[in-house]
């Protein structure tokens, strides 16, 4: 197959990190894709749509109407992507079932259901009609459990391969698929996110002890204030915050032996005085190992055209340590979860996204147009990351931290010259740390010979014992 590709116009930008002027179409490169194309595997294809200097690649991965499905079952509620194996849609008269590992084969079941939802790990697809819950095990061919609430179902998704969490009007409950028990209710929804708030999202942190859940509603003049819900499993307390979207991830942070289990989210207040910020704050952690990992909260520069902008979604991209936050009018964020620093904004897509999964394998992040079907991919281009943060940005020491955390190339220079200042003011230890986080840039002959040049101090151990040791 050959995409049809399309030259377009673009004017330099003054914003540092924004690549072009006008944020239009995928405007952060110089081409768009006009037709989708339809991948045996959504992992591995690559349909560039970028330019060379841009640290995110974009992508159209397939489209659903092409693959046969009406335009009125895709929006929310009725279509789902779990993760990157299924997208489930349900029609008036029947689901489908498009198997993203087996070419996009498309699968049509005659089943009557109000929703459905695909695990994420097993080919166990579970059932909403009314108040009615099933769960079926595709391969075995056989019903695994089956429940009837008390209540309507607001929102349900899976938050792992054996819990599906299952959102009323007025509470949480998890379900576990293993064994014969009934949903256990978690806890009760906060009055910020009453009966007026649509639920858009829910997660649960990886240790399972912290749970988020998140809606919008109607807000003065027009607006659209989001607000979530984090609970403490083990204190069975709540914090309400003001924000559209988040989500958990753990990260491995420089000079601290145990992982930091943090929320990242998005936070924007009813008034709209403070604008939008980016939040990154541990959770959990046993204060007898210190203080919970925080930043301080950080400006997310929102074009001035997207005033009533909202986020939608934020997806971690687990591979590399990054977030990217996707907005109601096709923006797409990403930041750096270590530093809470914006690194790329552009607008993807004139729609909107209404669902959105990671994949782990890749880092990438899938989403569906809503009505058009659009099965969209953003990823990082980390060949082209660290001369964008250098050339762009200007933050050389942004640089110097994302090369040395994820082995990127384009700071080799900055590592010699931040070597010398350190070692010319005297911080062996610092520069013996740098050389063991720059991968091969600093691993030289030269190297150890700079280190040998300097005396040591009395008591000390010599200065080259440092580039061993560290």
């Amino acid at each position: 197959w050959q995409p049809h590709i399309s030259k377009k116009t673009d004017t330099p930008s003054s914003s540092p990190w924004l690549g072009h002027q006008n944020d239009v179409d995928c405007s952060f490169g110089s081409y768009y894709l006009q037709h989708p194309v339809t991948p045996s595997q959504l992992s591995s294809y690559s349909i560039v749509v970028m330019a060379a200097a841009v640290p995110i690649v974009f992508s159209e991965a397939l489209n659903l109407q092409q693959l046969g499905v009406p335009e009125g079952s895709i929006k929310h509620g009725l279509t789902s992507m779990s993760s990157d194996k299924w997208i489930v849609a349900v029609e008036p008269s029947q689901v489908t079932l498009v198997d993203l590992q087996n070419n996009s084969a498309v699968t049509r079941r005659p089943i009557q259901a109000e929703a459905a939802i695909m695990n994420p790990s097993s080919n166990i697809l579970a059932l909403r009609s009314g108040t009615t819950l099933q769960i079926f095990n595709l391969d075995a061919k056989a019903k695994l459990k089956s429940h009837t609430m008390t209540e309507p179902i607001v929102f349900w998704k899976w938050t792992s391969a054996t819990n599906l969490a299952l959102v009323t009007a007025g509470s949480v409950y998890h379900w576990s698929i293993e064994g014969d028990a009934a949903p256990v209710k978690m806890f009760d929804r906060h009055a910020s996110i009453g009966p007026n708030t649509q639920i858009i999202n829910y997660h649960t942190s990886p240790d399972g002890k912290w749970c988020l859940v998140g809606g919008i509603s109607a807000g003065a003049g027009g607006t659209v204030n989001g607000n979530m819900q984090l609970y403490s499993v083990e204190k069975k307390v709540s914090q309400p915050l003001q924000g559209h979207a988040g989500a958990f991830h753990t990260i491995k942070l420089a000079g601290r032996e145990d992982p930091a289990q943090v929320l990242v989210f998005h936070e924007k207040k009813a008034d709209g005085a403070e604008g939008h910020k980016l939040y990154v704050m541990e959770v959990g952690r046993d204060p007898a190992k210190g203080a919970a990992y925080r930043l301080a909260p950080t400006a997310i520069p929102v074009p001035a055209d997207a005033a009533a902008d909202f986020p939608v979604s934020l997806v971690i991209d687990k591979k590399n340590d990054l977030a990217f936050l996707l907005s109601k009018m096709g923006y797409v964020y990403m930041f750096d979860i270590h530093t809470g620093k914006t690194m790329y904004r552009a607008k993807v897509t004139q729609e909107t996204v209404f669902v959105t999964c990671g994949q782990e394998s890749t880092g990438a992040v899938f989403g569906i147009t809503v009505r058009t079907g659009k099965v969209i991919r953003v990823q990082l281009n980390g060949q082209a990351l660290i001369p964008y943060i250098t050339s762009t940005l200007r933050d050389n020491d942004l640089a110097i931290k994302v090369a040395g955390r994820l082995g990127l190339p384009g700071a080799e220079n900055l590592y010699a010259a931040e070597f010398e200042r350190l070692i010319g003011s005297g911080q062996v230890v610092e520069a013996a740390k740098l050389v063991a986080v720059s991968g091969t840039a600093l691993r030289t002959p030269a190297t150890i010979a700079r280190f040998q040049q300097i005396p040591a101090q009395p008591g000390s151990p010599q200065p080259v014992f440092q580039y061993f040791s560290t």
